[in-house]
């Protein structure tokens, strides 16, 4: 008896198993199609702060686009006609200095988040630790916090040349001045 239903046993086994797995497959795809994020081109017909000027192509997700951007009437889908409607305008849009406006403020975020640098040289035999300049201060928030600014745009009174903290500030752009504090030990 035993055996007998171990044989009718193992055939709803693994049936059971087959449609176990079949559903689990069918249940991945249908959340993996959930999570593919379809977009659409649009070519925006005026400016909207803070998302971009007439004429700049832009890619976004279709409910976005359908719910916002068609609604409101200030965007088109960005087709060979359209393109070639908004191509004056888009030729006028700079990306050098958005791009550059995108990265400082995003260097200012990251400093005014922690507002210090941190400085490490290793004292010399004499004692008396080297000068920190401002070539030195732009090459360790390269290194340490990604941050990329010119050596002419921090201020400094000095060079410094002992350890502690002391206060300097960084210029980004022509006007916004951020104050820091740099922390200057040794190894």
């Amino acid at each position: 008896m035993f055996s007998s239903l171990c044989k009718n046993g193992n055939k709803t086994f693994l049936s059971f198993t087959s449609s176990l797995l079949r559903n689990t497959e069918s249940k991945l795809n249908y959340s993996t199609a959930l999570k593919k994020k379809s977009t659409v081109q649009i070519i925006l017909t005026e400016e909207i702060p803070n998302v971009g000027q007439k004429g700049e192509e832009l890619e976004v997700s279709k409910g976005y686009a359908r719910n916002f951007f068609f609604m409101k009437g200030v965007a088109v889908h960005a087709n060979h006609e359209n393109r070639k409607l908004f191509e004056d305008d888009s030729k006028k849009i700079d990306y050098s200095k958005r791009k550059e406006v995108k990265q400082s403020s995003k260097a200012i975020k990251k400093i005014k988040s922690d507002g210090k640098i941190l400085v490490m040289r290793q004292v010399p035999p004499s004692g008396e630790p080297e000068e920190i300049t401002q070539e030195n201060i732009s090459y360790s928030l390269k290194r340490r916090r990604n941050i990329i600014i010119e050596p002419k745009n921090i201020l400094l009174e000095n060079p410094i040349t002992s350890f502690g903290e002391h206060n300097i500030t960084l210029v980004f752009g022509s006007d916004i001045q951020v104050p820091a504090t740099l922390i200057y030990n040794s190894l």
